[in-house]
C-alpha cells in the first residue's frame, strides 16, 4: 500500500519555511481552530499524492515528500515553482518564451528494496526530461512537473516500472482528492456535466481508467468490462456486484440498492480500441415493499455517508477527508472508522466525536498521527504553523489515555493541544 512518510515545506503560501511533518501509516489527525490552514493541508497532501500541482500552476511554491510502497520502493520527491524574467534556453536547445514566465522543476529519486537500486528522474524547463546519467528527452518540457499524474508518466520512461506495484500505486493514488466538508464531492459524482469519467476499453475489456476520469472504484471498473457491449447506452450494478453498495445499504436500512451509469460519449480509436466517457450517475434504493428512492431524496448525512464509502470504494491506498464526521450519528462514525482498514487516512476534526474513535497505542503514535495547526502573524502578516506534537506532549498525552478517565477529546482540550 502506498504512503505518505513526509512533507517538507520550504514554500507554500503562508506556512513557516522548513515547516517538516513526518505522518503515520494508519490516521493522521489534523488539529486547529477554524482558519489555520487545515484544509490547505489537506489539498497540498492531496496534490502531493496524486502527483497534480496543476493548480499552484501561477505560484510560488517549493515542497519535498517521500513516498513508500513498504519492502517495495520509496519514492522521494522535490518539487517548485518560479517566477522567473525573460526567456529560458540552454546552448543545445532554442530559448523558449515561458507562459506568465514560470519556471517547474522537479527531482526525483526511486530507490527500489534491493539494495543499491536506485533511480533518478529530473525535470525543469530548460533541459526538459533527464532520466539518469542520458541526455535529455526531447520535448521534454511538454511533461511538466506540475500537470496531473507527471510522477507515473516519468515512471513510464524506465520500463522496469510498468509492472512494479510502487507504479501501479502511485498511479492509482490519482484519484485520491479530498473529501470535502460538505456536499461538493456528492454534487460533482452526481452532476450531469463535471462528473465525467472517461475510461478505455480494448476488445471488450476496461482496460483504464485516465488520469481525469475522476473517481471510478476497480470493483466497477471490472463489471464494466464484463458487462461491456459496444452500443450499449448505460449500465447497471446491484449491490450483490459493488460491496460498498451493499454496506451502505445495511447502514442505512434499505433491501435494495443500485447504480446506474450513462455512457454520454464514445469514441472509436480503431477496430479493438474505444474510449468511452461515463456520466450521470444515479444511486437508487429500495425497500422490501418495492417502494424506492433516488439520491437526491436522501438526508444530508446519508448523501455524505454514501459519498465516503463510494470514496474508498475508490481509494484503496489513502484517505483525505475534511471534517468527516458532519452529519453523522455517532454508530456511522464508527462505521467509517472502521472502514478505513488498513488505509493511510488524513482527517480533520471541529467535532470531538470522531476524535473519540481513534485507536491510541504509543507515544510514538501519538507523535506521528496528530499534526497540530496554529494560526501565527510573521512579518506582520497572518501566517500558519504546522507541526506534529512534540515528543513531550505526546508522551504526556498518552499517560492520561491510558489512566481511562479522559476522552481523547477531552485530554488533548485540557492539555491545550486542540
Amino acid at each position: 500500500m502506498l504512503k505518505l512518510r513526509r512533507l517538507r515545506i520550504e514554500k507554500f503560501r503562508g506556512v513557516a519555511p522548513g515547516t517538516e511533518l513526518r505522518f503515520s501509516d494508519g490516521l493522521n489527525v489534523l488539529l486547529g481552530q477554524n482558519g489555520t490552514g487545515k484544509t490547505t493541508l489537506l489539498e497540498l497532501i492531496s496534490m502531493v499524492v496524486r502527483s497534480d500541482f496543476s493548480s499552484l500552476a501561477r505560484e510560488e511554491f517549493a515542497v519535498e515528500y517521500e513516498l513508500a510502497v513498504p519492502e517495495e520502493a520509496t519514492v522521494t520527491v522535490a518539487v517548485s515553482n518560479k517566477e522567473k524574467t525573460g526567456f529560458v534556453g540552454t546552448k543545445d536547445r532554442p530559448r523558449i518564451d515561458l507562459p506568465e514566465r514560470w519556471f517547474p522543476v522537479a527531482d526525483v529519486t526511486i530507490e527500489d528494496s534491493s539494495p543499491g537500486a536506485s533511480r533518478r528522474i529530473r525535470y525543469d524547463v530548460e533541459r526538459g526530461l533527464t532520466v539518469g546519467d542520458h541526455e535529455p528527452i526531447e520535448g521534454g518540457w511538454e511533461i511538466s512537473c506540475l500537470n496531473a499524474g507527471f510522477l507515473w508518466a516519468y515512471m513510464l520512461l524506465d520500463p522496469e516500472f510498468i509492472v512494479t506495484p510502487t507504479y501501479n500505486r502511485v498511479r492509482d493514488a490519482s484519484s485520491a482528492r479530498r473529501f470535502d466538508e460538505s456536499l461538493e464531492l456528492f454534487t460533482w459524482l452526481t452532476g450531469s456535466s463535471d462528473a465525467r469519467r472517461r475510461v478505455f476499453v480494448l476488445r471488450e475489456r476496461v482496460l483504464y481508467a485516465g488520469i481525469k476520469s475522476g473517481l471510478l472504484p476497480n470493483a466497477l471498473l471490472r463489471q464494466l468490462g464484463s458487462m461491456y457491449e459496444p452500443s450499449r447506452s448505460d449500465y447497471t450494478f446491484k449491490h450483490s456486484d459493488l460491496d460498498f453498495l451493499a454496506t451502505i445499504k445495511g447502514i442505512m436500512g434499505f433491501d435494495a440498492a443500485e447504480l446506474k451509469v450513462d455512457v454520454t460519449e464514445r469514441n472509436a480509436r480503431g477496430e479493438l480500441h474505444e474510449y468511452l466517457t461515463l456520466g450521470d450517475l444515479v444511486f437508487r434504493f429500495w425497500w422490501e415493499g418495492g417502494e424506492f428512492i433516488t439520491h437526491t431524496r436522501l438526508s444530508y448525512g446519508q448523501k455524505r455517508l454514501l459519498t465516503f464509502f463510494y470514496y474508498l470504494a475508490c481509494n484503496d491506498d489513502i484517505v483525505i477527508a475534511d471534517e468527516l464526521v458532519n452529519g453523522l450519528h455517532h454508530h456511522w462514525i464508527a462505521a467509517c472508522v472502521e472502514a478505513l482498514g488498513q488505509r493511510q487516512a488524513f482527517l480533520t476534526s471541529q467535532n470531538p466525536l470522531l476524535l473519540d474513535y481513534i485507536p491510541i497505542t504509543s507515544p510514538e503514535q501519538v507523535h506521528d498521527s496528530f499534526v497540530l495547526c496554529r494560526g501565527e502573524r510573521r512579518d506582520g502578516r497572518p501566517a500558519w504553523g504546522w507541526a506534529n506534537m512534540s515528543e513531550e506532549d505526546a508522551a504526556e498525552f498518552f499517560a492520561a489515555y491510558e489512566v481511562g478517565v479522559e476522552h481523547v477529546s477531552e485530554i488533548l482540550q485540557s492539555r491545550g493541544l486542540w
